[in-house]
């Protein structure tokens, strides 16, 4: 691992949760002072990763944490989040490869120069970079971090079984071709998993609640069979892989409290409890049931069982975990305890030690059993406000609405009504025995025991065509270019409450559209007016749930936008329209449309445009990969998921002539009074970068282009300004 204090570093967090902040103050001194990356040693990525950069940021999260509720460490000066920044600066060597994902090892100071470095990788190894990697550039703001991390996980995304979801356990980082292909939840896949669903916690990205999904029903109909732990084979899962199961498999009923599956938790977590229950430890691997068996010996005091029970006693309050954790305590104490501290089992049957305590003892085991037993008021911080690492960093959930405009916004999978998990009002077995750590961001009683006259009411989503469900991504509540912020209409009102001179964020701004009423405090949004200014913020723990939280964040981000730009009494863009034609139905017609602030003007910078349509896929055209179905022609693209002047860039990008943007709103049709409205582009750009015209139909007029365009074979569009 190499020499550089990683061990310390690893067990910062660890001593404030204990309140051991003069320590703290002291090691933090100490690691500023002595810790430097320039050495000439080969690292593993994954483990420099999770162990430093996520110490050193977590660190630097709770040292300003001091600061700001204790007053303490005030001469502190963001020291180790530059720390963090140069050693994450070093492991982006790692990244350039052919596919995006890293190498598994690099040296400190040459990088990947003259290194004979390996070109296989485990998944997790390659998966589990994007929670420090968001958080560092979220916290310095450069960009770079949370980019090479996404793409990294979007490329083995791409490369998991078709049908069963499953992936592979180790790739050839080179070619992308899986080298080992038995599949499971333990070692070499285990937190892949986790921080596809850690990052939408942590990120409010919804693109990776939708790839959990996908994964944990392929999970569960093939690892998981009732409850039964097994690994299978990635392409054949109907065949096992293995004869056994390894120690690390013991983090996933906790992730399934994260996902609200506790029941399901609850089953897995029996089965583990039953070798704990045997040999006092989870050795490093044992065999499946109903066998149990050990099959190799050694322990070496992994934290993952010990992480699951404390986030089933979160969730459930159940004593019982109270009591796994005691034993565990005193199994500690009367096997592994030494003059130094604990060490590690050479074999559990035997009880000899093995010379050695690995970093993650102290920076997860420890925590995880303190925190087990500690009350909320005795912590520094409300650990509802941070997501763990899989090392067990905290990092703030507040991140995702922190320097967000840096970075394009992921598009959406497209996944047909059946498929969706339903993140308005999740499913009975998912709702009734929800994590408590999370009730803060949805109503988690039984549905049975709900007051329905105080519930608001699950949105249904009505039921869609083929070609809508192709077309349509998720819907969102509110969109802020619908505002008119001077109609009284649409604005009924601004209430501030107030109570010993505190703001209290509970009724907000309500505005009406399309006859629905949006409150946006569901969405985690308070609007307040102070001196005159009125102040829009977003707190995500606030949201009602993660979906919304989500929504909140765009929404945040079309408001800044819409108010960096010119109102429409400083610029005007006049309405535009689409002719479509054909000859052989005879078919001309004139459908009005809503132009774009950025590209090419109809009828100032050109008169008119003339051509055929081809569909973008994927319909949203937030990402360029795989529109290559568009060249020459008038792409024709779904609204939402990213700001519109984005996937103008992708379409143009991908050779398209011009875009039309199809409404995803039912119902919604081209008024006259909204004339005024114009796709927006990017503040304070001039939106130079985009030289192709962009039109917008709304869902009415959207749906005549779609069905000409199905009919029409030789169907002829022609976009130009309006009348």
């Amino acid at each position: 691992m190499g020499n550089f204090s990683l061990t310390l570093v690893d067990t910062l967090d660890t001593l404030v949760l204990l309140d051991e902040t003069e320590e703290f103050e002291r090691v933090v001194k100490l690691v500023i002072a002595s810790v430097r990356f320039e050495q000439d040693i080969v690292v593993s990525v994954f483990e420099t990763n999770i162990r430093m950069v996520g110490g050193l940021l977590a660190a630097h999260v709770l040292a300003k944490e001091l600061q700001r509720r204790r007053g303490e460490m005030m001469w502190y000066r963001s020291e180790l989040l530059d720390l963090a920044q140069d050693l994450g600066y070093v492991l982006l060597k790692a990244f350039d490869s052919a596919t995006g994902m890293p190498y598994p090892r690099i040296n400190l100071k040459y990088g990947l120069d003259g290194l004979d470095h390996q070109k296989h990788t485990c998944a997790a190894c390659a998966g589990t970079m994007l929670l420090e990697f968001a958080a560092l550039s979220r916290l310095t703001g450069d960009p770079i971090f949370e980019e090479k991390s996404r793409l990294a996980m979007d490329y083995l995304w791409h490369k998991r079984h078709s049908s069963s979801s499953l992936m592979g356990h180790i790739i050839d980082v080179d070619s992308g071709d899986w080298i080992r292909r038995e599949s499971g939840i333990g070692a070499g896949l285990d937190s892949y998993y986790e921080y596809v669903l850690k990052t939408y916690i942590l990120l409010g990205d919804e693109t990776y609640l939708h790839r959990f999904h996908r994964h944990y029903q392929g999970l569960l109909k093939y690892v998981m069979v009732n409850s039964r732990m097994q690994d299978v084979h990635m392409h054949q899962p109907q065949s096992t892989s293995k004869p056994y199961l390894d120690a690390l498999t013991a983090f996933f009923p906790g992730l399934q409290v994260l996902y609200g599956d506790v029941e399901l938790a609850k089953d897995s977590f029996r089965t583990l409890h039953k070798v704990v229950q045997r040999y006092n430890f989870l050795p490093e691997a044992f065999t499946p049931e109903p066998e149990l068996r050990m099959y190799w010996a050694e322990s070496y005091l992994r934290p993952e069982f010990i992480e699951s029970t404390y986030f089933l006693y979160s969730a459930t309050k159940d004593p019982f975990y109270l009591e796994v954790g005691e034993n565990l305590v005193e199994s500690l104490e009367i096997y592994s305890r030494v003059k130094c501290g604990y060490a590690a089992l050479k074999d559990t049957n035997a009880g000899t030690h093995d010379d050695r305590m690995d970093s993650f003892f102290l920076s997860e085991t420890l925590k995880y059993l303190y925190l087990l037993f500690s009350e909320p008021e005795e912590l520094l911080v409300d650990l509802h406000d941070y997501i763990f690492t899989t090392e067990a960093h905290l990092l703030p959930v507040q991140l995702a609405r922190q320097n967000v405009t840096f970075f394009p916004r992921q598009h959406l999978e497209v996944h047909t009504h059946s498929e969706e998990p339903s993140l308005s009002c999740p499913s009975s077995h998912l709702v009734v025995n929800f994590s408590s750590i999370w009730d803060e961001f949805i109503d988690v009683s039984p549905l049975d025991s709900r007051d329905a006259s105080a519930v608001p009411q699950c949105r249904h989503r009505p039921e869609m065509s083929q070609t809508a469900q192709q077309q349509r991504l998720q819907q969102r509540s509110v969109f802020a270019s619908e505002i008119n912020w001077e109609n009284p209409e649409h604005v009924s009102g601004l209430r501030v409450l107030l109570a010993e001179e505190l703001l209290i964020p509970v009724v907000v701004l309500t505005i009406f559209i399309c006859c629905q009423v949006i409150l946006l405090a569901e969405m985690g949004i308070t609007v307040v007016k102070r001196d005159g200014t009125i102040l829009i913020s977003q707190d995500a723990a606030k949201a009602k749930h993660m979906g919304l939280a989500a929504e909140g964040m765009l929404f945040l981000q079309e408001i800044a936008q819409t108010f960096r730009q010119p109102s429409a009494r400083e610029l005007f863009f006049p309405p535009a329209a689409v002719r479509i034609t054909s000859e052989q139905t005879g078919l001309d017609r004139i459908l009005k449309a809503a132009p774009a602030q950025f590209g090419k003007q109809l009828g100032k910078d050109l008169t008119t445009l003339k051509g055929k349509l081809a569909y973008a896929d994927p319909p949203s055209a937030c990402t360029a990969d795989g529109l290559t179905n568009i060249r020459g022609n008038i792409a024709v693209v779904s609204r939402g998921s990213c700001m519109f002047v984005e996937k103008a860039r992708n379409v143009e990008g991908a050779g398209a002539v011009a875009m039309i943007v199809v409404d995803n709103k039912e119902g919604t049709s081209f008024q006259a009074d909204v004339s005024a409205f114009a796709m927006s582009g990017d503040p304070g750009s001039n939106n130079t970068a985009v030289t192709i015209p962009a039109l917008f139909l709304y869902d009415v007029e959207g749906k005549v282009l779609l069905d000409a365009f199905n009919r029409c074979d030789d169907l002829v569009v022609t976009m130009g300004p309006g009348q």
